[in-house]
């Protein structure tokens, strides 16, 4: 693996904690600047176009901007099992039209209904059988949904085509997608070193052909540029490690018509049995805020952030812990380039979340890895559970998670929990409100909580008496004061774990 991971007996993470949100001395002027409880006041970090955009999101309301969706990544080969949930936040029913691309073309995927306030499940194999492909979701009344993808791994056999349900399922990832392609992604994460196989995904929602300038930001060493060719209405799927060997790399793609990308990770070399996915971000930003991290029960974290700059970046990291904020020292990334943070090396056994600010505009990413005990209790180096996220370059009002567990799936699959990790970075409390959708949308729940200052709260979804498959609503309900969330499934055996942001507005 990239760096010894610490090994301990399983623990259930812990619901919300009592914080001591003391501000600590070296604390940056700018931290959270505009952020801060003014009613009517927003911050609006910029990207170097000076439009507001982050994470592939466009950050211009929830008009039609969230009403169409795309997920570049989706396999039902090679022992992968992919499903597609869907929920509508509206108090009217809405049609989702789903449109899937493969390597050879586009294909219909019809159009499915849901109630008001509603999740919905849509497998795709029923209509692609055992291929790759991409995904586009788009709401036929023009009303604001949230779509994100699941991709559960094979337990023995990779070269196996996927047969719904499958009893014997490894590990899984997931994504939120995205609202519009780009000309232009950026990934801080990437390695193709550490027994990882990493690989770009990229959809062409296009009637035209699309050529990619696929630039490798190598950790340690100068940037290196291939060209890729993408049919029209197809997806590709590229091997990092074809291009450039055993390397840690970001990674940034340029097309010539707007397309869509995601990264994805696996471990254990071609085996695939565990990994994680992220989608890019579309522009770099001064700031981005991470609201998952630990270096507690057993978790290594790495923060990645990209340079994809001309010039070198000075780089803060701020950690929000229970203990009050800890400022790291200012570090540099040359041009063209990234650098990886190991958290547990100055920040052990705390949970926490992340606020990065550059000297120029970045982009940040965070990894984390977590090992398990076999059954004899001996260490066993290929049973761990991984995730990734991409970061935010602003808090937002309200956050949408398509898909949540409490205990079992819609196959009965054992999951450890869900939970809700939300990031505070006001100087006071907010008051946040959590609801759980149903596939009817008639046993809908609703709960409300203080966050406290400058802090990240974890909260369970199976602690609030959640079974089975739900959407998650999540929304700050003070005034003038916005959140960041992430969400985090852990599969309870074998070890598994997957995390997304959300889609958000404001």
């Amino acid at each position: 693996m990239r760096a010894h991971i610490a090994r301990m007996e399983r623990k259930k993470r812990p619901g919300a904690r009592n914080v001591v949100p003391g501000i600590t001395a070296g604390l940056l002027a700018v931290l959270l600047v505009g952020t801060m409880c003014h009613a009517g006041a927003t911050h609006a970090a910029q990207g170097s176009s000076g439009s507001v955009k982050v994470s592939g999101h466009h950050v211009t309301g929830a008009g039609p901007n969230h009403s169409t969706w795309y997920l570049a990544e989706g396999s039902n080969n090679w022992g992968f099992n992919t499903s597609v949930a869907i929920v509508n936040p509206n108090d009217i029913a809405v049609d989702a039209m789903i449109t899937y691309m493969t390597n050879g073309g586009e294909i219909p995927g019809g159009t499915v209904n849901l109630p008001p306030r509603s999740q919905a499940t849509v497998l795709p194999y029923e209509v692609v059988g055992g291929s790759d492909f991409s995904t586009r979701v788009k709401c036929k009344e023009g009303a604001t949904i949230a779509v994100e993808r699941m991709m559960y791994m094979p337990e023995d056999d990779a070269s196996q085509l996927c047969v719904w349900p499958q009893e014997e399922l490894r590990g899984h990832h997931s994504s939120i997608g995205v609202t519009s392609p780009s000309g232009t992604w950026y990934f801080p994460e990437g390695s193709s070193d550490w027994g990882f196989e990493c690989w770009l995904l990229v959809q062409n929602p296009n009637r035209q052909e699309a050529t990619c300038k696929v630039t490798y930001m190598i950790e340690g060493g100068g940037p290196r540029t291939f060209e890729k060719k993408l049919q029209a209405n197809s997806r590709r799927s590229f091997n990092i490690g074809d291009d450039i060997g055993m390397k840690d790399t970001s990674i940034r793609v340029d097309a010539n018509v707007p397309v869509v990308a995601e990264r994805s990770m696996y471990v254990e070399n071609k085996k695939r049995k565990e990994g994680h996915v992220s989608i890019g971000a579309d522009s770099p930003s001064r700031d981005f805020f991470l609201a998952e991290g630990s270096t507690a029960w057993g978790f290594t974290t790495y923060i990645l952030v990209q340079n994809p700059n001309s010039d070198s970046a000075q780089v803060t990291l701020t950690y929000m812990t229970d203990e009050g904020l800890r400022t790291q020292p200012v570090f540099t990334i040359p041009p063209n380039s990234r650098k990886t943070v190991r958290v547990n090396d100055v920040l052990p056994d705390v949970d926490f979340a992340t606020y990065i600010h550059g000297s120029v505009p970045i982009v940040a990413e965070r990894a984390m890895y977590r090992d398990f005990p076999n059954q004899e209790g001996q260490d066993h180096a290929s049973d761990f559970a991984c995730h990734d996220s991409i970061g935010l370059a602003e808090p937002h009002t309200t956050f949408y998670l398509p898909n949540g567990m409490g205990k079992t799936d819609m196959f009965g699959a054992n999951f450890s929990d869900t939970y809700i990790l939300i990031q505070n970075p006001n100087p006071s409390e907010v008051t946040v409100e959590i609801s759980y959708l149903t596939h009817d949308g008639l046993e809908n729940t609703t709960s409300t909580v203080d966050v406290p200052a400058y802090s990240r709260r974890t909260y369970s979804m199976s602690d609030s008496g959640i079974e089975g498959s739900r959407a998650i609503i999540v929304s700050s309900k003070t005034a003038g004061c916005k959140i960041v969330v992430e969400k985090s499934i852990y599969w309870n055996s074998p070890a598994s774990g997957t995390c997304t942001i959300g889609c958000f507005e404001d």
